[in-house]
């Protein structure tokens, strides 16, 4: 249980029970075919892993090769750095490669023939296909460019050639379950399609989306999933109506330093150093995120948005009518709008309970 007296200051705080339920969701669609790959870069600590190491899961996915190297001293030994290779970092990854089942990314033939010539970085590598999200990634019908990494990779000795993988990030800029799903299973199609058409070198397929992964019902066909906000979700993902309310893992606890009785404003010690300036548009209004409980002498539900951050200040609009109860000293539990930007500005004040 989460001792709310002993908060003084912004607190990240995580429910572990909502965070296995959160896990063993996506398990329980998996088939015995696909592998269950989480992003760890939501929550990138040692507590949330252990969650997962307890429900057997053993196979991740980060973003850095930082990353990888911290997984890798709490014991975890079969990682994919799901990030186009930064060379600059090639000792960091000859080194992680002597002692890890290590996975790379190529996202285009340069990269890919860079790393062959790399004989001391034995690794699997995975082709980041671009099903239309244009970031980062080949795309999907870059036929000739695909058939130049695949040839690279398979003649270099030290590699692995594994597939295709790809982030489908337009299901973040959607915000209906029909376009999500209909995205997912377009991008998928496209993944697919190159798995036959390059059938003759045996490629998987992996995918990484957490809207996707949170709405298909199976994965039938997919022989890897990576999602990773799923663990924590946040208020963007409740807003697109992916996960419940009951579902969100991760909150923010912060106190009330000020109030303002002409406006009906709170100002809270919670800023962008401790949410980050993401935001989701709601009724033509920015909203950087939502409150959910008041904590005073009684414990009350509310539904109150941040309206504006600077670095260290959050303001939220007090729309109820009982606003001679805000005082200063009282804490507001806030929902972030991104948890994994959150997390990781609040990595030295995360409480588990």
């Amino acid at each position: 249980m989460l001792k709310i007296n002993k908060i003084k200051s912004p607190t990240f705080a995580v429910n572990t029970d909502i965070v296995k339920k959160n896990i063993q969701k996506i398990q329980n669609k998996l088939g015995e075919t696909t592998i269950f790959r989480p992003h760890f870069k939501t929550h990138d600590n040692k507590q949330t892993a252990n969650i997962f190491r307890e429900l057997g899961i053993n196979k991740i996915t980060v973003s850095s090769i930082e990353m990888a190297i911290y997984f890798r001293r709490l014991g975890f030994k079969d990682i994919n750095i799901s990030f186009p290779i930064n060379f600059r970092e090639q000792k960091a990854l000859q080194k992680l490669s002597k002692n890890t089942n290590l996975h790379l990314l190529v996202s285009n033939s340069f990269s890919a023939k860079q790393l062959s010539s790399l004989n001391d970085i034995k690794a699997n590598v995975w082709i980041e296909i671009d099903t239309g999200y244009k970031r980062s990634g080949i795309s999907h019908n870059n036929l000739e460019e695909i058939q130049d990494c695949i040839k690279l990779i398979t003649q270099a000795s030290h590699l692995n050639f594994s597939g295709f993988l790809n982030h489908n990030g337009e299901t973040y800029l959607l915000n209906k379950k029909e376009e999500i799903l209909q995205s997912t299973l377009g991008s998928i199609a496209k993944m697919n399609f190159l798995k036959s058409e390059f059938s003759n070198y045996s490629p998987k397929i992996s995918i990484g989306d957490t809207p996707g992964c949170s709405l298909l019902d199976n994965f039938d066909g997919i022989d890897e999933i990576r999602p990773g906000n799923f663990v924590y979700y946040d208020l963007m993902m409740l807003e697109k109506q992916v996960c419940t309310k009951e579902q969100i893992a991760a909150t923010l606890f912060c106190p009330i330093v000020d109030i303002n009785n002409d406006r009906k404003e709170i100002i809270i010690h919670g800023g962008a150093i401790h949410f980050s300036k993401e935001f989701i548009e709601f009724n033509n209004k920015k909203i950087f995120g939502r409150a959910i409980k008041h904590y005073s002498t009684d414990i009350s539900e509310i539904n109150e948005d941040i309206v504006s951050l600077s670095q260290e200040h959050g303001i939220v609009k007090i729309n109820n009518s009982n606003f001679e109860n805000y005082k200063p000293g009282n804490l507001i539990e806030i929902i972030p709008v991104h948890s994994c930007l959150a997390a990781n500005l609040m990595k030295g004040k995360t409480r588990h309970y």
